[in-house]
């Protein structure tokens, strides 16, 4: 699996209860993002930063996803992304009550 980092700079003038319906607002178009299995909306007020937390069934789903339109998309709606790809090897799953491990990538 694969965990996508993305975070944005936002307005200061921008409070909890405005950002979260930007989020509602948008939420419905991840329910058919190719390969996504969650994402978690971001944000720290404190720090005027926001953003998500996507995790992808694969890396080709996910560099799919944050292509050179989407990067645009979130930048003229938010600012400017910075967007990080990570293996996502282990995960704790309390809901389910299990240790989850998926494979890491082959060394070329």
């Amino acid at each position: 699996m694969i965990i996508v980092l993305v975070t944005f700079p936002i307005s200061s003038d921008l409070d909890a209860k405005q950002l979260k319906e930007k989020f509602l607002e948008t939420a419905p178009i991840y329910q058919d993002t190719q390969g996504l299995l969650r994402k978690n909306y971001i944000v720290d007020l404190d720090n005027h930063r926001a953003g998500g937390v996507y995790c992808f069934d694969t890396k080709i789903n996910a560099k799919n996803w944050f292509d050179d339109a989407r990067i645009a998309w979130i930048t003229e709606r938010y600012s400017k992304p910075n967007i990080e790809f990570f293996e996502n090897p282990v995960i704790v799953d309390n809901d389910g009550q299990q240790i989850i491990e998926s494979a890491l990538p082959s060394a070329d």
